[in-house]
């Protein structure tokens, strides 16, 4: 009997402030700690995408900050959204998930009064997707540990792998493990 042979992915790394439209099968790894990502599939086309926003939104941030709209959940989001109906698909067919938003570097005794980045970044896309009439299949949010995730664009996985803030520094800082 013949060994199947896979197809080779590629692969790529997703920095924050970044989003990745993936057309061919691909790998993409990101890393979170309070940051976002949300991930889209069209599985008949084949086109996925897939963000790593840093803050809920571009109108509150301060002016030095607002060139790269790809730093935000909902100006992220919404450019994601935008592809595909440029597309002509509609996202009933496109399937959601979400990551991420960890309360890493929040003061336990301050988390009634305050939410932490990671929450506020949560609630920015739940707000934005449901505006939409968009539904999540799968989600993997807040909590007190960043995640590693690898998004398997031909098949619609994430991985997600809870990490250390360590291992969080390790890769911001361009290491690999």
């Amino acid at each position: 009997m013949m060994p199947t042979v896979l197809p080779r992915l590629k692969k790529c790394y997703l920095k924050p402030g970044e989003v990745l439209l993936a057309t061919e099968p691909s790998l993409i790894t990101t890393v979170l700690g309070s940051c976002l990502s949300v991930t889209m599939r069209h599985k008949a086309s084949g086109m996925s995408i897939i963000c790593h926003a840093v803050m809920p939104a571009r109108a509150d941030a301060r002016e030095e900050i607002k060139g790269n709209a790809f730093l935000y959940v909902d100006s992220s989001l919404q450019w994601m959204i935008d592809r595909y109906a440029e597309k002509g698909i509609r996202m009933r067919d496109i399937e959601v998930k979400m990551f991420g938003g960890a309360a890493l570097f929040q003061d336990p005794a301050s988390l009634q009064r305050d939410a932490s980045v990671g929450q506020k970044n949560i609630d920015a896309a739940t707000a934005f997707l449901k505006k939409h009439r968009i539904n999540l299949a799968a989600w993997n949010v807040g909590g007190s540990r960043g995640r590693k995730l690898i998004f398997n664009t031909e098949t619609g996985e994430v991985l997600a792998k809870f990490i250390t803030k360590a291992e969080i520094s390790l890769f911001n800082c361009g290491g690999k493990k």
